[in-house]
């Protein structure tokens, strides 16, 4: 009799672990475990999404971020509508083909900026595609800007060392024509 009792929880167990191992693939449209139980998905630690919703942190102030995004909304022709201030960050809200993009920056610490992304075509639909590429776009500025930063930097310590080079060249002649006399 015990066996008996037995064999239908080993069936009950079974159907659970067949439950659990076929329940992702009927949540097919659930990103979040998707991802979860991806591990590590594609571009894991570049950005995230989900539900529409791109993000990423990048390592800049949100200053240096927001001429990023300035940027970027020029370059994919966004149309900003509207730039307000919140609490450690700012929310630009923009428009392209029918979309309703809303970008959030939040200060996470002096040099710790993070980006929230969501292009909404309506209450229902969401383009993660699009979220996805402003996201890159902004980082494409950000790398922009500081490889302009650097030219700049690299531009100004040349001209400096070029003024410097000049104002020590008349007193190393002075000091090469006292040499020569004193030879003679």
């Amino acid at each position: 009799m015990p066996a008996i009792l037995r064999r239908p929880i080993q069936i009950s167990r079974s159907l659970v672990m067949a439950a659990c191992l076929m329940l992702p693939g009927l949540l097919g449209g659930c990103a979040a475990v998707a991802v979860s139980l991806a591990g590590a998905g594609a571009g894991a630690g570049i950005s995230h999404q989900v539900n529409g919703q791109a993000s990423r942190t990048f390592s800049a102030p949100l200053m240096r971020v927001d001429d990023a995004a300035r940027l970027a909304s020029r370059k994919m022709q966004l149309e900003v509508s509207e730039v307000s201030t919140i609490e450690r960050g700012q929310v630009t809200k923009a428009r392209v083909s029918g979309l309703e993009i809303t970008m959030e920056m939040q200060t996470l610490s002096p040099t710790l900026t993070r980006v929230d992304v969501v292009a909404r075509k309506n209450f229902f639909l969401v383009d993660g595609a699009t979220a996805q590429e402003i996201v890159t776009q902004i980082e494409r500025a950000l790398d922009a800007i500081a490889i302009q930063e650097a030219n700049a930097a690299s531009e100004a310590s040349a001209r400096n060392a070029a003024a410097r080079a000049t104002e020590l060249a008349p007193a190393q002649n002075r000091k090469s024509s006292t040499k020569r006399k004193s030879a003679i």
